[in-house]
């Protein structure tokens, strides 16, 4: 299996837009849980049109930055091009989830939001070590998907977060090896 691309990237932030204050909630409850202190440096997987790697600049400034990845040209276009208007510290690239173009252990934290589907279900695991390989020792990493929980006709979305609790990044990557998708949560947003 391959990864799927999202090439609509103008049509897709409408979307985004349309959430509205929901979505804006549950980017600030991200960037929240990630603890973003100035100065730090986050990398952002699967960002798409760079509307949460933005919400992460705010979080870091004056010193900090954020770098962006995405998949889909389509979205770095759209990511780059939304930061340069609102002069958002935030650089964006082309790059693979499961192939991260970064040295080891550079970034206090990590986000992947509602990407890692995205993903082939062959190199989800490779992917989640990727960006653990990223992440300085005792940074944090946060990685939302969607949830259908037990009795629920809609999944909503729900987080893994790891900072420094070893067992638990272990038991998530033991999901994606097994199940192809990430079902270990810390906490539930109550906005999906």
């Amino acid at each position: 299996s391959s990864d799927q691309l999202i090439h609509w990237a103008r049509l897709y932030d409408l979307g985004h837009r349309l959430l509205g204050r929901r979505g804006n909630r549950l980017r600030k409850m991200l960037a929240d849980d990630l603890e973003l202190r100035p100065g730090e440096r986050v990398l952002d997987v699967g960002c798409g049109p760079g509307r949460l790697a933005r919400v992460f600049a705010e979080r870091v400034a004056p010193t900090g930055a954020v770098d962006g990845i995405d998949a889909a040209v389509e979205m770095i276009n759209r990511a780059s091009s939304q930061a340069r208007k609102r002069r958002a510290a935030a650089t964006f690239q082309v790059a693979f989830a499961q192939d991260l173009p970064f040295p080891d252990a550079i970034f206090d934290a990590v986000g992947c939001t509602l990407a890692l589907h995205h993903v082939a279900q062959d190199d989800q695991r490779t992917a989640v070590e990727e960006m653990y390989r990223v992440l300085k020792p005792g940074g944090r990493l946060l990685i939302a998907e969607f949830h259908k929980g037990p009795g629920r006709r809609h999944g909503g979305t729900r987080w893994l977060r790891h900072s420094g609790e070893e067992d638990m990044l272990d038991k998530a990557m033991g999901r994606v090896q097994t199940s192809g998708s990430i079902d270990v949560a810390t906490a539930s947003t109550n906005v999906g």
